[in-house]
């Protein structure tokens, strides 16, 4: 996470980063955005064909050198140390002494039309450290600045091609870990997002432009419309809990839901988290607590990333690694999202399940019986009388899986969603939008007990001020570190 400060962020400046991972690879990228965009690239870059980059078209690619001209200033350059080309040496543009750094293509994009609406130009050159460095590198000495995290997505927000929900969005797109989750960013960004708050600041706008008539007009009668103002404040909030509801289902999507699998030791939870990676991410040995500690990855669920972590067995710790191990595994089980109790089918339960049988009570949890193809004898009914979900399987075998996972998805998705309420936003976003939910319930509160419409005026008015929190059209300094301190450079 990176430091924003609104105060480094000066727009005056032409700004520049990598990218793309700077690492070995097939290509590079280099990003320029801002007014002086084109002319640094004029002077660092050598077409093979004569043509002058200052006056080329926008949306137009262009092949040819990057060169460093201070290198080798006052020296005579032979030929050979041209670029190949099918075009004569004496008609090339200002043929003067410099250093080639890499073959590359050019892309210009002329304002308005580009993601910062500035002029953008990128260069794509080969990958690898060394060659996109000194791309960089020359690129800074013309007089760009080598931008900080999230300022041309910033950039694009001050000049209105983006809303802050949409800004969001893209640290969606760069964090999706399923293609649900690239759905959702890629939909946000497309403002539908953002036109469901709208169609919410609509709705709160029309009630507090209600509440004006009713102090600017007082000999009107209240009577029959402030049943009916009550009733729109209702279903106002509802909306706005329908919001919230959406944003903490996003955030599952988007973070992945925690899974916890839990149980006795040696009852199978290694071979079932291996089963459920699809490769041997966790020694399996008959031996009684193989597992010292929690063990976590992601996995894919029908499109949801489940955050699943394989842990130690309860069991009476014998020495000091197996008690931590214990002890981590009670802090993960209360933070877990969803719990997955495995039973050994082929044992009576002992103290150890009937303990995680009540603890699973106030949980949502999946109970999977476990070596199936054992002969049983857990009789699961006369020991629980929970509404978990119960699965039987074999993780050995590989009997139940499909099942196992068809009620991780079931569980973590009890009601059918509906997308348009699916909204990515920021710790201090979902605040904000808390604060709003609370202070519409509070106004119904208020008018019931005799409040008059002064106070709900009030309230309206600080709901539509924090909505244009979330969108940006009220800049607000904590809602902007909360979501660029999150991008990285070059986006």
């Amino acid at each position: 996470m990176s430091n924003f400060n609104l105060k480094d962020y000066n727009t005056q400046d032409t700004i520049a980063a990598i990218a793309t991972f700077v690492d070995r690879s097939a290509l590079g990228v280099i990003k320029i955005s801002g007014r002086k965009s084109i002319d640094i690239v004029h002077e660092i870059f050598k077409p093979c064909r004569k043509k002058n980059i200052k006056k080329a078209k926008t949306y137009t690619l262009h092949y040819g050198w990057v060169v460093d001209r201070q290198e080798g200033k006052g020296k005579r350059v032979k030929a050979r140390k041209y670029p190949q080309s099918p075009t004569p040496k004496s008609q090339i543009l200002n043929p003067k002494p410099y250093t080639l750094v890499d073959e590359v293509l050019v892309s210009i994009m002329r304002k308005p039309r580009t993601y910062t609406r500035e002029d953008v130009v990128e260069i794509s050159s080969h990958g690898g450290v060394t060659a996109v460095n000194k791309i960089l590198e020359i690129i800074l000495q013309k007089g760009a600045r080598l931008a900080l995290p999230g300022e041309f997505t910033y950039r694009a927000l001050l000049n209105k091609r983006i809303d802050l929900i949409q800004a969001e969005s893209i640290s969606g797109i760069v964090e999706a870990k399923t293609f649900q989750s690239l759905s959702l960013a890629l939909n946000q960004l497309n403002g539908q997002a953002s036109d469901f708050i709208k169609k919410l600041k609509e709705e709160i706008k029309d009630l507090f432009m209600q509440t004006e008539a009713w102090i600017n007009f007082p000999e009107e009668d209240l009577g029959a419309p402030l049943k009916d103002f009550i009733n729109s404040l209702k279903k106002t909030s509802r909306s706005a809990l329908d919001l919230l509801k959406g944003v903490k289902e996003a955030g599952m999507i988007r973070q992945g839901l925690k899974c916890v699998i839990c149980g006795k030791t040696n009852v199978g939870k290694s071979t079932l988290f291996n089963r459920l990676l699809k490769e041997e991410r966790v020694i399996v040995s008959k031996a009684a607590g193989t597992t010292r500690d929690v063990v976590e990855d992601i996995i894919n669920i029908r499109g949801v990333p489940l955050r699943i972590y394989d842990t130690a067995g309860i069991l009476e710790p014998s020495d000091f690694i197996t008690r931590k191990a214990v002890e981590k595994t009670s802090e993960i089980f209360d933070k877990a999202d969803l719990a997955v109790l495995l039973l050994d089918g082929s044992r009576k339960p002992n103290d150890d399940d009937l303990f995680l049988l009540r603890k699973i009570n106030s949980k949502n949890a999946i109970i999977a019986i476990n070596k199936i193809d054992l002969a049983q004898k857990l009789d699961l009914k006369s020991i629980f009388k929970g509404k978990a979900s119960v699965v039987r399987m074999s993780a050995l075998k590989n009997i139940g899986l499909a099942d196992l996972e068809k009620a991780i998805y079931n569980n973590v998705y009890k009601v059918k969603l509906n997308k348009e309420n699916l909204i990515f936003l920021s710790n201090y976003q979902v605040k904000v939008l808390e604060d709003i939910s609370q202070d519409l319930e509070k106004a119904v509160d208020l008018i019931k007990k005799g409040y008059t419409i002064d106070y709900i005026n009030i309230i309206l008015k600080e709901c539509l001020n924090s909505l244009g929190k979330l969108t940006g059209e009220v800049l607000s300094q904590e809602v902007l570190e909360s979501i660029f301190s999150n991008f990285c450079i070059g986006k």
